[in-house]
């Protein structure tokens, strides 16, 4: 297997706002379960007012919201 490549600086800073924003993430509890909610633009805005990126919010939302969707399917797998 090869070794993965070296992160750019934006990708970087994509990949940390959203394992930082999901610290943030809220969860459903029920009596049998608990489940993970999405995550919504407030846990993206907690995150970016103390750590802002020199990105385009679209864009930041678009990636973060795309990653969050990734990692709940992988969690269902």
């Amino acid at each position: 297997m090869p070794d993965e490549p070296e992160l750019d600086v934006i990708t970087g800073s994509l990949l940390s706002a959203f394992r930082n924003a999901a610290r943030g993430r809220r969860y459903l509890v029920g009596a049998a379960a608990v489940q993970p909610l999405r995550l919504s633009a407030r846990e993206i805005s907690d995150w970016l007012e103390v750590h802002p990126l020199p990105l385009p919010r679209r864009l930041v939302d678009e990636v973060i919201f795309a990653l969050d969707e990734a990692a709940l399917a992988e969690e269902d797998d």
